[in-house]
């Protein structure tokens, strides 16, 4: 059972902030603090020879935007997954049962927490802040209350919880409490912050962080300093035992967001930092610490690219795309420099495991990335486009345009810029292909309503559709979204 705990917030629209200064003037807004907008000079030199996306990029948003209104419960909550197989697999039955919801398909009542942290971000940039606000309301409301004794975020929650005249109630993913989607949450009220240019959640983020510091185990080098942080508490394995690369980019990414805020603000704002106990010191020998993990235990001098991290037994040595993928967009190209990666090199390691293709009907060959090698899938099946995965390394090859744009080097720039285009572009024709308008599948494989295909070789089924049909994944269709809204990356606090 859950219990409330006072948060030392007053009720919404109450939350006394201090305002962040970007060299203008303070604006106040009632009780609430905002920010004044921020320049952004993205794309004001054009790029020689770079391609152009083959879509327009308002005609897909606005039809992004009506799928997740089709995803959008009367709570507010949204749906991770539509059109998905009433059939779920018992893996202590090896049977297929038909789900309780009746005609509902089996995932159709689950949201998972990363990806409607995504949802909120996709929100804030399609314009609709009150019900972004709607749903990080609901999830600062829920970290604090106690779940086993312990804050934080369950995995998944029931899209017909009943909110607010009730809890969230419990998801599929059952009481684990792991610190990505966590993070994730944390990463969304960043993102609005960065939008709206409002403070509103910068307490509940720093909660958060204070939550991951005191609450999950650290990983110990020989010489006793610290490294990651573990993936957090539930049902499963020793997950206090368990350090994963992909968890600790979150956290890398939260903190140099933070740093960054921290940086820029006046002492009104720092005096939050100070209230929850965080200040720039700590910050930056937190993310020197995670840093030493990512690059001395969980990059791979040999393969040249990120492994999926530490468990009871040892180092895992999986090979996964998003350590580069959010690595570059949450870590940043100046920090792989900086611990001596070379950054073309790692990206030409990446397409040479994890790239994958998928042929439409009419030929056309659609490229994309697979979330490991086929070592990491058992060779249980062909490499896979992995869309949620895609849209990350579009984002993280417009971050390379960027960084190598910044330094003068242009063919470079453009270089991964192109492949930024390229990819968006393919993401685009496999989406109006199907006539999913703007949405995406989790992989790309149509599967019947009672097969079994796993992404890795030892977990994760890919969502099966109804009737064969293709699922409409929330995670993919937002990291598409990022790409087709000026390669925007939400893992960054800066906007260049």
């Amino acid at each position: 059972m859950m219990n409330k705990k006072n948060t030392g917030f007053s009720a919404s629209g109450g939350k006394t902030l201090a305002c962040l200064f970007l060299g203008s003037c303070l604006m106040f807004a009632g009780c609430e603090t905002s920010m004044a907008p921020r320049k952004d000079d993205r794309g004001k030199e054009a790029f020689v020879s770079a391609p152009q996306v083959a879509f327009q990029p308002e005609k897909v948003k606005k039809d992004i935007e009506e799928f997740i209104e089709s995803c959008t419960a009367e709570n507010g909550l949204i749906a991770s997954f539509s059109n998905s197989s009433p059939y779920f697999f018992g893996m202590d039955t090896g049977l297929f049962h038909t789900c309780y919801y009746g005609k509902m398909g089996y995932l159709e009542d689950q949201v998972f927490t990363y990806d409607i942290a995504l949802a909120v971000i996709g929100l804030l940039l399609l314009g609709k802040r009150e019900e972004a606000e709607q749903i990080l309301d609901v999830f600062e409301e829920e970290f604090y209350l106690k779940k086993n004794g312990r804050k934080g975020f369950f995995n998944s929650y029931a899209l017909t919880s009943r909110i607010p005249v009730q809890e969230l109630h419990l998801g599929s993913d059952g009481d684990r409490i792991h610190a990505g989607p966590t993070l994730w949450v944390a990463i969304a009220a960043l993102n609005h912050t960065k939008i709206v240019r409002n403070t509103r959640y910068l307490g509940f983020v720093l909660d958060a962080l204070d939550w991951c510091r005191t609450e999950l185990t650290y990983f110990r080098f020989p010489d006793g300093e610290r490294g990651g942080v573990s993936m957090g508490f539930g049902w499963g394995p020793e997950w206090s035992k368990i350090f994963s690369t992909e968890h600790n980019i979150d956290y890398f990414a939260v903190l140099r967001m933070l740093d960054e805020i921290y940086e820029e603000s006046p002492d009104e704002v720092r005096a939050i930092f100070k209230e929850k106990n965080i200040d720039q010191a700590w910050l930056r020998d937190e993310m020197k610490h995670i840093g030493r993990w990512l690059y001395q235990i969980v990059f791979d001098k040999e393969y040249y690219c990120f492994i999926a991290g530490v468990n009871e037994f040892g180092v895992d040595r999986l090979k996964i795309l998003d350590g580069s993928s959010w690595g570059l967009g949450g870590v940043g190209p100046e920090n792989f420099e900086k611990w001596g990666i070379d950054l073309d090199r790692l990206i030409k390691s990446t397409e040479s495991y994890f790239c994958s293709t998928y042929e439409l009907p009419n030929g056309k060959i659609i490229k994309g990335f697979d979330f490991t090698d086929a070592e990491g899938t058992g060779y249980s099946r062909d490499p896979l486009v992995w869309f949620e995965g895609t849209g990350q390394m579009i984002i993280a090859y417009n971050e390379l345009s960027s960084y190598y744009k910044k330094k003068g080097y242009l063919e470079r720039a453009n270089r991964y810029r192109s492949k930024a285009i390229s990819y968006t572009n393919d993401i685009f024709a496999f989406s109006y292909y199907y006539e999913l308008d703007g949405a995406l599948p989790y992989m790309a494989i149509l599967l019947k309503e009672k097969q079994v295909v796993k992404t890795l070789k030892y977990e994760w089924e890919i969502p099966r559709g109804r009737g064969g049909e293709w699922v409409r994944s929330v995670s993919s269709t937002m990291w598409f979204l990022y790409a087709v809204s000026d390669f925007y990356n939400s893992m960054k606090w800066s906007l260049d």
